[in-house]
């Protein structure tokens, strides 16, 4: 067997669920898969290339068995220690999984011996601004468009730089353009973010992650007619899309839309949690008894489960007693803004 770095033995462990690697690592990794998953049987007696194990691994993941195309990724990489391809997308499973140390533990290796690789430099810049780490992720999206430019034909340097002179095509990453539309939406820097979502939108014209992003962008601007116009087309592009849903809803709430507000947190949850969704925009918003009216049905609805609603309404309470104190208004919180999801 070849030398595995030391980042994929740690995934590997990971997926094993073992502690230590013994000599044979396929024997540990095929305990997960015990019972009547024929197709990884079939898998391991024909992935003998790294092409077939990335040929099923992309199949496994577009099947949604992460397991699986964790594992032939893995054996892809242990075939061909230089198939970075195969490892990006160990630490892109690994990132939707919530295993962000091992995610960039990938990435990392990757960069380590191709430090141009744009997929590599892509996911880590974006797994940097999921940590809020917007200057260590600006400063390696930068380096991707700088990259993606020169592949264009177009050479600008690293540093920042000048929109309106980017080009793009259908092979550009649309999520770095998204990600530096959404930095510059967390610098209130809204015509920057508007230029960044074009350029994403010229990428793939009915990408609902950029509708997303987009209509969040007008509402933080307070375009709110426009953020509504935007969540709808989105979801005619893709309507089962939770997060701009939830964006929608919230975008709702805030207009005193109530009933359609319900409805939209109704598409990614139940009916008592759409209803403390929509309560505690409006306890944000300092509306005690709208809130309280939506607080009491998500508890009628479910009394036991949702818990959460009957905190918010002794919240309410709290509000009043200090309003009721000669307290101008109560201290609540930021409403709870859903970031685009990246």
């Amino acid at each position: 067997m070849k030398r595995i770095s030391l980042p994929l033995l740690a995934m590997m462990a990971v997926l094993s669920g073992c502690q230590t690697m013994g000599p044979e690592p396929e024997l540990n990794t095929r305990s997960v898969y015990s019972g009547d998953n024929s197709l990884l049987y079939q898998v391991q007696k024909q992935a003998s290339s790294p092409d077939k194990a990335m040929q099923i691994a992309a199949m496994a993941y577009q099947a949604g068995d992460l397991d699986q195309a964790l594992y032939q990724y893995l054996k892809a990489i242990e075939l061909d220690p230089k198939r970075y391809e195969a490892l990006v997308w160990i630490g892109r499973i690994h990132r939707e999984r919530g295993n962000v140390q091992l995610a960039e533990m990938a990435f990392a290796d990757v960069l380590a011996s191709e430090p141009e690789n744009l997929d590599a430099l892509a996911e880590m810049g974006l797994l940097r601004l999921a940590k809020r780490d917007h200057q260590g992720a600006q400063a390696l999206l930068f380096k991707v468009i700088a990259l993606d430019q020169r592949r264009l034909g177009n050479e600008i340097g690293e540093g920042t730089p000048d929109v309106a002179a980017l080009k793009v095509d259908s092979q550009s990453p649309l999520k770095v353009y998204n990600g530096l539309g959404v930095l510059a939406d967390l610098n209130n820097d809204f015509a920057l973010s508007e230029a960044y979502y074009h350029l994403a939108m010229q990428i793939d014209p009915r990408s609902v992650l950029v509708q997303n992003s987009l209509g969040y962008s007008y509402y933080l601007a307070g375009q709110w007619p426009q953020a509504e116009r935007t969540y709808q087309r989105g979801i005619g592009y893709d309507a089962a899309y939770k997060p701009l849903w939830r964006n929608y809803g919230l975008l709702l709430a805030r207009m005193e839309r109530y009933e359609e507000a319900l409805s939209a947190f109704e598409q990614i949850g139940k009916r008592a949690e759409a209803s403390n969704d929509v309560g505690y925009i409006c306890l944000v918003e300092g509306k005690l008894d709208a809130a309280e009216q939506f607080f009491r049905s998500a508890i009628e609805q479910s009394p036991v489960y949702y818990a959460t609603a009957w905190e918010n309404l002794n919240r309410v309470q709290q509000v009043r007693r200090i309003r009721r104190m000669g307290g101008a208004s109560a201290p609540t919180e930021a409403a709870p803004l859903a970031a685009p999801a990246q």
